[in-house]
């Protein structure tokens, strides 16, 4: 774990963890050398233990994004020593000293079981699951040991607790370690193949899916999807215009706010991605909503939105085509080429509006390429005409 710190000084759960790991070897020392330092060795080893608590703690909401206060590793040790002086009968007792070990370790090894389920993106991450079950594990088998010390209290010869079951409880925390340091160390390297995973499928600008992680999804799902699925191809109108104005940061600023108002207007089970400059889809899985009208709310809205730069109003339109499975068919290629060709006559009858794809738009796109082609071939000088 020490080394996973210190090559990424950054990971401050794994600097949190190591101190943890390195307070729980104090405490093993304190116990080994017990009878050469006195009397209140026990209620320095509990404060030790307390403290690698707490790194284990903090190292937990590290994981998750939080901070943890740093007074805490002083705190919570510190009040303990000072109770500890004022009642002798918190360490002199072996029983009593395991039993507060316990009510700590107890409370601390379910939050951070707690922690590990609920936190942001960690149940995607294969060891989450065994992690928090070994910590569960550990805090049943510290509760096992409250129960014993208070009633099936270990016999004590010469300091040191003799019972079965305290043996086995010695077994558990050896095991306990050994997991909890081989967990850690992977949940690190889980956790960086996520990120690693997101960066590679998020569109750097405007933080949406990107080309590659959106077609990725829709493959997954088009085998499956229900009649009513919709895929929608949007494009910004006259975003070079936007750009030759105002400038490429302009349009960039544009491209993220179009994004978030778009996503906002969505419902939730939508997918949403940048295909690439100002062009972006929508994936409807299904149901019985009217995805045209949503659609033409989203077109609405961004026409409706004045966007700010710099103090400047930015405003401009969105021209949207879609088109349906039933239309279209369960193919990504077949499905995106047929919305993208409703959105290009949304675009040519004037931009700014909805068009679902109907497969007559087809010989009018092949029709108009036609009549491009004639009208460039009728500029042609003769001459070159008769070659």
């Amino acid at each position: 774990m020490a080394t996973v710190w210190r090559s990424n000084f950054q990971q401050k759960a794994a600097g949190y963890w190591t101190l943890a790991y390195v307070f729980g070897i104090v405490a093993a020392v304190f116990l080994t050398l017990q009878s050469h330092l006195g009397p209140f060795v026990p209620a320095l080893c509990t404060a030790v233990v307390l403290a690698a608590n707490v790194a284990m703690l903090a190292g937990f909401r590290a994981f998750n994004g939080k901070t943890t206060p740093s007074v805490l590793f002083f705190i919570l040790p510190g009040v303990y020593l000072v109770l500890a002086d004022n009642f002798p009968v918190l360490y002199d007792n072996p029983n009593m000293n395991a039993m507060v070990q316990s009510l700590f370790v107890v409370v601390v090894a379910m939050t951070n079981a707690h922690a590990i389920v609920t936190g942001a993106g960690n149940r995607e991450l294969p060891m989450a699951v065994p992690a928090s079950i070994v910590l569960v594990v550990h805090a049943i088998v510290r509760g096992c040991v409250i129960y014993f010390t208070l009633f099936h209290p270990a016999p004590v010869v010469n300091g040191r607790m003799e019972a079965d079951w305290w043996k086995l409880f010695l077994l558990e925390i050896f095991f306990n370690t050994t997991m909890m340091a081989v967990s850690t160390i992977v949940l690190i390297k889980d956790r960086a193949e996520q990120r690693h995973r997101i960066a590679s499928e998020t569109d750097v600008l405007t933080g949406i899916a990107n080309r590659r992680a959106f077609v990725k999804q829709i493959n997954r799902l088009l085998p499956e999807s229900e009649g009513g699925a919709v895929m929608a191809i949007m494009d910004i109108d006259h975003f070079k215009q936007i750009n030759d104005n105002y400038g490429h940061e302009a349009g960039d600023k544009v491209l993220v706010d179009f994004a978030r108002t778009v996503r906002c207007s969505l419902p939730p089970s939508a997918l949403f991605g940048r295909m690439g400059g100002e062009e972006f889809a929508i994936y409807f899985p299904g149901g019985n909503a009217d995805h045209g009208a949503v659609l033409d709310q989203v077109r609405h809205h961004v026409a409706e939105t004045t966007f700010d730069y710099r103090g400047l109003p930015v405003r401009f339109s969105v021209s949207i085509g879609f088109a349906s499975v039933e239309t279209a068919g369960k193919h990504f290629d077949s499905l995106f080429t047929a919305a993208d060709c409703a959105m290009y006559l949304a675009k040519k009858e004037g931009r700014n509006r909805v068009l679902s794809y109907m497969p007559s738009m087809r010989i009018r796109e092949v029709l108009d390429e036609s009549s491009k082609d004639h009208a460039e071939l009728a500029k042609l000088p003769m001459t070159l005409k008769a070659i």
